[in-house]
């Protein structure tokens, strides 16, 4: 586990994950906004008092969005692009529309549930409203080519030796893993395929090693925290830790 950031102790590069440059990052490919047909990525729910929400990361091949959705509140007719992962950093109880007719009615989503969304067009009328009593926390994900973007690779899934990890979705597009990490663990010493979007539902303290070198430094991320990670090859001996008291819990989308 770690961000695309490293800082230096001694000759051995430390990386540490989710350092601040992984802001940098979020703004690379920034300009690109919709795909060839000329479809929006950003989500528009018409009827929040915040629209677009929050694009908290974007780059050449994802933009990410979240939206807080209060009780009673509808999102608006809108369209999905497409390709799009949908990450709840806290659930709630769904209804939703398409026509101005009933399509499912308070379906609970659980906090860290995730999705795989498809294109919807705008004339299918379709939008969803919370019509529980909290707030939801929710992160879209949308990719933003049509078709892979290393289609002559087999993109592993995300492997750490000491801990085990789920696998909520895995398509043509992208792989979906969650872990729970608790304090005092380990990761142990792995790798990353990169292209990689990792989202905190809980989130906690990180340390970093590299070739069993501990890191002087220590990253805190809130829940809800978005990063980018690139690519970490196995022989630089890479691993994170929890040093924090309290569970971390994560979504890794590893983009095929």
């Amino acid at each position: 586990m770690g961000d695309d950031m490293r800082s230096q102790l001694g000759s051995v590069t430390i990386i540490v994950l989710m350092l601040a440059a992984s802001a940098a990052n979020a703004q690379e490919g920034a300009e690109v906004r919709q795909d060839a047909d000329g479809i929006p990525f950003l989500l528009d729910y018409p009827d929040l008092d915040d629209p677009d929400g929050e694009v908290v990361l974007e780059n050449e091949h994802v933009v990410v969005q979240r939206f807080i959705v209060a009780p009673g509140e509808w999102e608006g007719i809108h369209t999905h692009p497409g390709n799009q992962v949908y990450v709840h950093v806290v659930g709630g109880v769904w209804s939703g529309r398409a026509g101005g007719e009933s399509t499912y009615d308070d379906s609970l989503s659980e906090d860290g549930s995730v999705g795989w969304m498809e294109r919807i067009p705008l004339s299918q009328g379709h939008e969803s409203g919370n019509t529980g009593d909290t707030p939801i926390d929710l992160i879209w994900v949308t990719l933003k080519g049509k078709d892979p973007i290393r289609p002559d690779v087999e993109v592993e899934r995300l492997v750490y030796p000491e801990i085990p990890m789920e696998l909520l979705v895995d398509n043509d597009r992208v792989i979906v893993q969650r872990v729970q990490v608790e304090p005092g663990q380990w990761e142990g010493i792995h790798s990353h395929p990169g292209y990689q979007v990792f989202i905190h539902i809980k989130g906690g303290t990180w340390a970093g090693k590299m070739g069993g070198m501990l890191s002087p430094t220590t990253n805190t991320r809130a829940d809800g925290h978005v990063g980018w990670m690139d690519a970490i090859d196995l022989s630089e001996e890479h691993e994170s830790g929890n040093v924090g008291d309290t569970t971390i819990d994560l979504v890794w989308v590893t983009l095929k």
